[in-house]
């Protein structure tokens, strides 16, 4: 099972990017002459909760990053609202990815998606996300 792999399909298929023009969607890195959107998986999975027969409650903790190319106060405000917009669509439950061996039940935000860094060709936003799920022991 690859989280990762699973989300990035996920995130692929959200609207939302396309109408705004992010082309690059990727792992642990973004264009920096493109909008683009990646997520980073920041440890390993958790077990929030397991069970007598070894089934468990588990937890895959991971950050979506955007790069926006406006570092005017205008561009930035946009681009806070689409980084918003995407996390709310990629929390929805209609939106869930599909992992193999795995039962996905939903994703959350860990914390508000903010400006991280900006420099004269653009600016990083990021937000913490953890994908919960339940796996059954065989």
């Amino acid at each position: 099972m690859d989280f990762t792999e699973a989300i990035l399909r996920k995130l692929k298929s959200c609207p939302l990017l396309k109408k705004h023009g992010i082309t690059a969607i990727g792992f642990a890195g973004m264009d920096a002459k493109k909008r683009s959107m990646s997520i980073l998986n920041t440890k390993g999975e958790l077990v929030i909760c397991e069970y007598c027969d070894g089934s468990r409650d588990m937890q895959y903790p991971f950050v979506l990053i955007y790069r926006s190319l406006e570092v005017d106060t205008e561009g930035k405000l946009a681009a806070q609202r689409l980084i918003d917009e995407v996390a709310e669509w990629l929390t929805a439950p209609e939106n869930l990815p599909s992992v193999e061996g795995v039962s996905v039940q939903k994703i959350s935000r860990a914390d508000t998606c903010t400006l991280v860094s900006e420099d004269e060709d653009g600016a990083d936003f990021q937000g913490s996300f953890a994908l919960e799920y339940f796996k059954e022991e065989f």
